[in-house]
């Protein structure tokens, strides 16, 4: 999931990488993460810093100069299928729109694609057409131009994210986006995504989450659209 709106820079924030679990980690989920999104898509913090710890997890973030956390990309990165997850983008509340997310995300898309070549980077994205916007959360239809505008290609997909943890519920009326694809991960249809990658993706992804692969009718309509032959395509 993500956050962000589009806007200029004010400030001269330089991005950084974190390098393990800590006060900096937990500033970034109390301050950036947890004001942004609601407890359904939030893994619980635990998570988060065993996932850094181990290296699945890697957070770029900026601050002001002093320590306080202005922005942050959190990517999840599955090695056996080489694609990386923006799990999530935020900027704190006050500073959207001041043009923080944006070199953040191309930053962190820079960094995945190179050091992790080739490489597939995914990001979750609520449909406009099924979320409303808060004065918490922002502006589903405004976020969705924001990826647009930074070269992202939405998935003919109908996605939902699993279920992030016990007592967590799925969020369903989600697009599944597209914002750097090596070759390789292309179908054999032109202007698709290999299918049988993303299904097995989709499925240990789900199975990482809710401890199964889902044969209930939402799962069953998601792994009915990953198989059509030639791909999964990009929405026009």
């Amino acid at each position: 999931m993500t956050r962000r709106e589009g806007g200029r820079v004010t400030d001269a924030a330089e991005i950084r990488v974190l390098h393990g679990p800590g006060p900096e980690l937990d500033r970034i989920y109390d301050e950036i993460l947890r004001p942004s999104f609601d407890d359904d898509e939030l893994s619980p913090p635990g998570e988060l810093a065993e996932g850094v710890a181990a290296g699945r997890i890697t957070v770029l973030w900026r601050d002001d100069g002093a320590g306080t956390p202005l922005a942050a990309a959190v990517g999840t990165y599955d090695p056996g299928h080489r694609i990386m997850l923006l799990t999530w983008l935020a900027v704190r509340q006050g500073r959207r729109g001041s043009g923080l997310g944006g070199p953040l995300l191309d930053a962190a898309v820079a960094a995945w694609g190179a050091a992790f070549e080739p490489c597939l980077v995914l990001a979750e994205v609520a449909d406009p057409e099924r979320h409303d916007g808060s004065a918490a959360h922002g502006d589903p239809a405004a976020r969705l131009r924001f990826y647009l505008r930074h070269g992202a290609r939405v998935l003919e997909l109908p996605y939902f994210q699993p279920a992030m943890g016990e007592g967590r519920r799925r969020v369903p009326d989600m697009l599944l986006v597209v914002l750097h694809a090596d070759p390789s991960f292309a179908g054999s249809a032109p202007d698709t995504v290999s299918g049988a990658l993303l299904r097995t993706y989709l499925e240990e992804y789900q199975v990482a989450h809710e401890g199964a692969v889902g044969t209930d009718p939402q799962s069953a309509r998601l792994w009915q659209a990953v198989e059509r032959p030639g791909g999964v395509p990009y929405r026009p």
